[in-house]
């Protein structure tokens, strides 16, 4: 009886492991992406126009500091292409990168007011779940993403 029920079971079972081994997957996946967007906005951030910062010891965001984001997020996700269901260029040219580079500013997108200067990345970027496609979920999943810094 208990033979009889292992080989009913199996199957089932078999369904939930995968299914909890691409759910790891997925969250190791985004954590990764996470990553990538917090390190683009850090460099972004670091990024200051030295003249400001020498005429009255302000700090102030260059004027290329959403572009330096948009550029090392795209770079970042190169090193998860295999993660990605889309080419990274392509998930880095549709985030919302703004650079609020005199604080105090508001974030016409997420409502955050920020007291010094600040980048932001807001991206959905698609992930692959193979084995959710093969039990009949979506074979992508969208992982929502923002990253928000600025210098101290």
């Amino acid at each position: 009886m208990a033979a009889v029920t292992t080989i009913a079971l199996l199957p089932l079972l078999l369904v939930v492991l995968a299914g909890v081994l691409q759910l790891g997957a997925l969250r190791v996946s985004a954590a990764r992406v996470r990553s990538a967007a917090d390190l683009a906005v850090l460099v972004a951030v670091n990024d200051q126009d030295d003249a400001e910062l020498a005429s009255t010891g302000r700090l102030r965001l260059a004027s290329d500091a959403a572009t330096v984001a948009r550029e090392y997020f795209a770079r970042e996700l190169e090193m998860s292409t295999s993660l990605l269901a889309s080419p990274a260029e392509e998930v880095a040219a549709a985030a919302d990168v703004a650079a609020y580079p005199i604080a105090p500013a508001v974030d016409a997108r997420t409502g955050a007011r920020y007291d010094s200067p600040a980048v932001r990345i807001l991206a959905d970027v698609p992930l692959r779940t193979p084995i959710f496609g093969a039990l009949a979920f979506r074979p992508v999943t969208v992982v929502s993403v923002l990253a928000i810094g600025s210098p101290r």
